[in-house]
């Protein structure tokens, strides 16, 4: 879902090519000239992209009041400019149900409001509906305990403000509902502003399901534990990490009396059933419940925390995760995650997305461990942009020039933008921090297929 806004084109382009399905936004529901020509050069910009399925007129207070009078003068124009289309028209709506602005609808967007699902559509049993805006979950990569002097808030799906609900909670009434076409998640991303439940210094929101660095929280893998079906694509999750004798045990890990530490272990899986193993030991098997997660209280013992999962009842491995217990973090380590191609276009476009790594001494990622680090570049590109996750971060996105940036790991992650020139040739982007072995990655930038090479 674009919201509220209409997207930039070359983001409809991206939904082209990877068959993503669109909800084109509208900005806002009002029949001023103005609006009336930002909302025919949405339709006309937008309608030969077929990722687009779907035109809102407008989300919650854009939607002037639920002004069914300006819905009456915007619909017509939206079916004349989309007469081969003819896509539907829906809105995501906060309230307001069951008025004459939804009855304007052709699909009912429903924004949070779980409790509603049943009564709006007893009340228009014929009119298609979809969850326009859900959860608004918040957590932060990697931190399990609310922290209030940091302003960070634990990954585990426990947190969600008053108008929401957990991630479970959330799309548990969608599933259980046929009558709901699906939900959308707010948000994909973490972005700036809104630092529910906090406030200044925290500069970014905690809703993602994935930090303004790109990196994945542990929702990420909830998501897809309920998206992906069995044949498609296995999926197992377990966290959190297990480094319990390196950092403070609090939030899902308690400390008794005598110093021993019991952690909350949760995991994701569509499979149906999920036994734990701690250094090799079952703790026991779980089935899961449909769109949830299962859990055991595991006594802390340094060492690798191991997970299977099974189905329909049989003994074959159908999925497995670990995480284990790492050293000190001592080391950099870098690697890029796009383009999977592992080359650049020298284009002056192309872009590199690094993920720069603080490991121990046999290269294992160490989640607990955050410091600054610098990077210089040499060869035909420039660092465009760098970023952690950290959502009371202040440091800037932007290198201190082309070829020189610095940012903090935090959390075992920091990410590096790296953008290629006209010229083609190898490009080295280079790391070093205070008490950590260096790192380097190679790549190589052409009109031809090439490698990436990592040190």
């Amino acid at each position: 879902r674009m919201a509220h806004n209409p997207p930039t084109p070359a983001l409809l382009d991206e939904c082209d090519r990877q068959g993503m399905l669109v909800w084109d936004e509208n900005h806002r529901n009002r029949a001023s000239p103005d609006m009336i020509e930002d909302l025919k050069s949405l339709i006309l910009r937008d309608r030969n992209h077929p990722s687009v399925i779907m035109w809102s007129l407008c989300n919650e207070a854009l939607c002037e009041n639920f002004n069914v009078d300006a819905a009456k003068v915007l619909k017509p124009i939206v079916k004349e400019l989309d007469p081969w289309g003819q896509r539907p028209v829906t809105a995501a709506m906060n309230g307001g149900y069951g008025g004459a602005f939804q009855d304007v609808l052709d699909v009912m967007g429903v924004n949070y409001h779980i409790g509603n699902y049943d009564s709006i559509h007893r009340s228009h049993p014929n009119q298609p509906m979809i969850g326009s805006e859900t959860s608004s979950d918040y957590s932060d990569r990697s931190i399990y305990a609310n922290d209030e002097v940091n302003n960070y808030v634990s990954a585990y799906d426990v947190n969600y403000p008053g108008w929401g609900n957990t991630a479970e909670d959330a799309w548990c009434a969608i599933a259980q509902r046929d009558f709901i076409a699906g939900g959308f998640y707010w948000t994909g991303f973490d972005y700036k502003g809104e630092p529910t439940p906090y406030g200044w210094p925290n500069v970014n929101s905690h809703f993602g399901v994935i930090d303004e660095a790109g990196f994945p929280k542990d929702n990420y893998f909830y998501h897809q534990s309920v998206f992906f079906t069995p044949e498609r694509k296995p999926i197992l999750h377990i966290f959190p990490h297990w480094n319990w004798d390196q950092i403070d045990c609090k939030g899902i890990c308690l400390q008794g009396g005598d110093g021993s530490k019991t952690v909350d272990v949760w995991a994701y899986t569509n499979g149906d059933a999920v036994e734990l193993f701690l250094n090799n030991k079952s703790l026991g098997r779980k089935d899961m419940k449909t769109c949830r997660h299962v859990n055991w209280q595991v006594p802390f013992a340094v060492g690798e925390l191991r997970a299977v999962a099974y189905r329909k009842g049989a003994e074959q491995v159908f999925a497995k995760d670990t995480v284990a217990t790492t050293g000190k973090a001592s080391g950099i380590a870098l690697e890029t995650e796009w383009p999977l191609s592992a080359a650049l276009k020298a284009d002056g476009t192309d872009t590199a997305l690094v993920t720069v790594r603080l490991v121990d001494d046999v290269g294992n990622t160490v989640p607990t461990a955050s410091a600054p680090l610098q990077f210089s570049l040499s060869g035909p590109a420039q660092i465009i942009g760098l970023g952690n996750g950290n959502p009371s971060s202040h440091e800037h996105d932007k290198p201190e020039t082309s070829t020189y940036g610095s940012r903090s790991a935090w959390n075992g992650l920091a990410r590096v933008v790296v953008q290629a020139s006209k010229t083609a040739g190898h490009i080295v982007l280079t790391a070093s921090g205070k008490g950590f072995k260096g790192g380097h990655i190679t790549i190589a930038s052409g009109t031809t297929s090439s490698s990436i090479i990592t040190a």
